[in-house]
């Protein structure tokens, strides 16, 4: 398995991201090498397939449609996006899929920063509740598999404003819920650091699901898109 970086490019166009996911996805899917890549995108809108027209912002931030499941999101400064482009073994397992990505994320929000998050029934992602107060969700998850491989992935916010970032939309379709991060829980890393904390745990969740498990994992960079 392969781990490709773009986190030292810094900010990245969404567009290109994608575009490198869907080449990966095909490499993937002739026998290539499945790949978890991690980047931090420019401010940008994603709407997933059950997005409705009230859901999507009026903003000069770039909102662009996908293929990806859930609501309308936001990406950007602050947040670190991993998509897994993997092979999963048959017959397929979606729920499995879903609940080993949610694991890894989970369990490396447990165990580095001590905060008690959980998944929801009926909600995607991954989120912190407590008596008496909307629940808060810290880790955005749509998911997408064509052809028994996988795209789209996690969104973990680090280091972020969620009043700021996701001002003037309904983040999620969830008029009843708020979003969080790390930085507003206050725990304060970097998003290069969380990646480094979050991806040997999600390489372990989701070796079950694949369709061959990986006996070693590479870490490559790529200067330029």
């Amino acid at each position: 398995m392969q781990i490709l970086s773009l986190l030292d490019q810094g900010l990245v166009d969404y567009t290109q991201v994608d575009a490198l996911q869907r080449s990966l996805h095909e490499e993937v899917l002739a026998g290539g090498e499945d790949t978890l890549i991690v980047s931090q995108f420019t401010p940008t809108w994603t709407a997933g397939r059950h997005t409705k027209p009230e859901d999507i912002p009026s903003t000069t931030v770039p909102v662009i449609r996908t293929d990806r499941a859930g609501s309308a999101t936001w990406h950007g400064p602050g947040q670190v996006v991993v998509y897994p482009v993997v092979r999963l073994r048959e017959p397929v397992d979606l729920v499995q899929w879903i609940r080993a990505v949610e694991a890894s994320v989970i369990d490396t929000v447990r165990e580095v920063w001590d905060l008690p998050v959980h998944r929801v029934e009926g909600r995607a992602g991954v989120w912190l509740t407590e008596e008496g107060c909307r629940d808060r969700k810290i880790c955005a998850i749509g998911l997408k598999v064509a052809r028994g491989a996988t795209l789209h992935g996690i969104a973990l916010n680090v280091d972020i404003d969620p009043a700021h970032a996701f001002e003037g939309i309904i983040p999620c379709g969830l008029t009843d819920a708020d979003v969080t991060s790390l930085s507003w829980e206050g725990i304060h890393t970097t998003v290069s650091d969380a990646a480094s904390e979050l991806l040997p745990r999600m390489v372990e969740h989701i070796s079950p699901c694949l369709a061959t498990t990986p006996t070693s994992v590479s870490y490559t960079t790529r200067s330029t898109l």
